[in-house]
């Protein structure tokens, strides 16, 4: 799920690091963990039909890191922002980029993810704290959080998205909680969103008892979170458990 039409602001000075060093570090801790995906990435096709393969895995994460590249080299530049800032364009871009590199070979996927790290990195050093602050139009939110949304948060969503499709549950709590982790750590002003995204991990897979005090933490701290939460997919798997209607509002 895409944070950037809710991930709003950054407290100055809520750590030693610097904005720009915490969010190079993100990008590196996502590189590493990537590397597991890359290393499985081949030219057979996936095991069903409908299920995406490592390539195709790796090909969309490498695509939305570009994205971010863009957004960031914008906010620079002073110029116009491109691409799908909600999630009502979302889906309808993620199935363009399936069919535009579902051909593309192995070899070339593994050597873009490689690129594509170092040019995302590459752009936040090109980039101002008051380039990254600037915030997006139609209230996209701040440029900055268009580095974690298409770093280790999305790293992490595919990565447990995998182990699920191969019956590795252990394996998909993980991940979340390791990009949980991050967050915590390197953008704590940020940890009502935090909090919501691990509240959807544990929702999109049906577990209501432990989605629920991470989802009654965000929105109390975010209030305005309610509102994207009632529209919001992952929930959709215990939108119907009395408590998550109570919690909403329902």
């Amino acid at each position: 799920m895409d944070r950037r039409a809710v991930a709003r602001g950054y407290a100055a000075g809520v750590s030693s690091d610097s904005l720009k060093d915490r969010l190079v570090q993100s990008l590196l801790a996502a590189r590493e963990r990537e590397a597991v995906l890359v290393a499985l990435v081949d030219d057979a096709p996936p095991r069903e039909d409908g299920r995406w393969s490592a390539k195709d895995s790796v090909a969309h994460l490498n695509t939305w890191r570009e994205h971010a590249v863009s957004t960031l080299d914008a906010a620079r530049r002073g110029t116009a922002f491109e691409g799908p800032a909600f999630d009502t364009d979302v889906d309808a871009r993620n199935a363009e980029i399936y069919e535009a590199h579902r051909a593309d070979t192995a070899a070339s996927v593994r050597a873009t993810a490689a690129e594509t790290y170092t040019a995302l990195i590459d752009a936040v050093n090109a980039c101002s704290d008051a380039d990254l602050l600037r915030e997006r139009p139609d209230n996209g939110g701040p440029v900055w959080r268009v580095v974690p949304g298409n770093g280790h948060g999305h790293v992490a969503q595919h990565l447990s998205y995998w182990a699920v499709d191969h019956d590795a549950p252990a394996a998909a709590e993980e991940a979340a909680r390791w990009s949980y982790a991050i967050d915590s750590e390197l953008f704590p002003d940020n940890q009502p969103v935090a909090d919501y995204n691990f509240a959807c991990f544990y929702a999109r897979n049906g577990d209501a008892d432990k989605a629920l005090p991470l989802l009654s933490t965000a929105l109390r701290a975010r209030p305005d979170l309610r509102a994207f939460a009632l529209e919001d997919v992952d929930l959709e798997p215990i939108r119907d458990d009395p408590r998550v209607e109570s919690l909403l509002g329902a």
